[in-house]
């Protein structure tokens, strides 16, 4: 089979008496890019035996990782992808962690990258940067497409002085920058009931939030944020609360005023009195969910919101890397022992 740098492919492809499962196979981890290629069904397994700068390709599947980890070198994680859309036919990658194990990473981690994985541990907490004050500036840390289930916390106590970029992602939880710097671009963050802010804890600078959907929550303590091209359909109150020297441009609120205990804030070209309701295509409970449309109601995006930007959110959530979006297989093999698929194979390029 070749694959092409196409959004989608569908080939009828002829198998010698090969058969193919998908979600019904043990998930499976590889290890290559630096050493031969390694095959493992425990991820902290995988982790022990990978060198500096590896590639950790995992299959779809829920995998458990019984105390967490707390990574302590530079590797590059890729899962199958986040959304129901485009992990039909593998199942999204998840990884489990049990009480309040969490995913750590320590300082010998930065520059570690991690695609299209979702976190979903059992306590409050998800991922960390940082085990400890002595240990918490982990810089250059990317994440692309993933979905975090509960709180993200770039530190351990402020200042943390970590960096990290998070792009196409969804926040079910908090964002704690513990006074860590992030660029946060097209991510999804979720309403969170019982905490002090959505996004809070960037100070005294750190937070660039670009072109963004915030459901029902708020900035909070975000001193010389950068907020442009996003939503908030928090209607009770404002949305940016005690976040001095913020500046906030080309974005969509649902109540009459951006700013709420902040001083020397700047407002620039913003939207009010926008009822939440009405701001995007299907979106009515403040809850995300994939099957809702978060594209703006009427059409125009006019560079606000996921799709607004350049380039805009891709739907589906599709890692970079080729997968199966679907997979059928005959029941029986032709009469020349042939076995038949049909398969579909998506690749996002960008």
């Amino acid at each position: 089979m070749r694959i092409t740098n196409f959004p989608s492919i569908v080939s009828c492809i002829a198998f010698s008496a090969i058969a193919i499962t998908s979600t019904a196979q043990l998930p499976r981890i590889v290890v290559d890019g630096v050493a031969a290629p390694q095959v493992f069904s425990d991820l902290n397994a995988a982790i022990l035996a990978a060198p500096e700068n590896s590639n950790i390709t995992l299959s779809g599947g829920s995998f458990h990782v019984p105390g967490g980890f707390a990574l302590d070198k530079t590797l590059h994680f890729v899962g199958a992808g986040i959304h129901t859309d485009s992990t039909n036919a593998t199942g999204a990658t998840i990884l489990t962690a049990s009480g309040n194990d969490l995913f750590a990473l320590t300082s010998g981690a930065s520059g570690t990258s991690f695609t299209g994985i979702w976190f979903n541990n059992a306590g409050n907490e998800t991922f960390s940067f940082g085990t400890g004050p002595g240990d918490q500036v982990v810089t250059g840390v990317d994440f692309l497409r993933c979905m975090f289930q509960k709180q993200v916390q770039l530190g351990v106590q402020e200042p943390s002085n970590s960096s990290s970029s998070f792009t196409e992602c969804i926040f079910h939880g908090a964002f704690v920058g513990m006074g860590g710097t992030s660029v946060v671009n097209r991510c999804i963050f979720d309403y969170t009931p019982g905490t002090g802010g959505t996004i809070t804890i960037f100070r005294p600078t750190g937070l660039s939030l670009l072109n963004s959907i915030v459901l029902g929550g708020k900035t909070d303590a975000c001193h010389f944020a950068t907020i442009s091209n996003c939503v908030f359909t928090r209607s009770g109150s404002a949305a940016i609360w005690q976040s001095n020297n913020t500046t906030v441009s080309n974005s969509i609120f649902s109540f009459s005023q951006v700013f709420s205990g902040s001083s020397d804030t700047i407002s620039v070209n913003n939207i009010l009195n926008q009822a939440p309701n009405t701001i995007f295509v299907n979106e009515l409970d403040g809850a995300y969910q994939f099957t809702d449309d978060v594209h703006l109601a009427g059409g125009a995006q006019n560079g606000i919101g996921l799709y607004g930007g350049s380039p805009p959110y891709k739907p589906g959530a599709v890692p970079h890397v080729p997968h199966f979006r679907q997979v059928d297989v005959a029941k029986g093999t032709a009469p020349n022992g042939e076995l038949l698929m049909n398969a579909k194979v998506a690749v996002q390029p960008n």
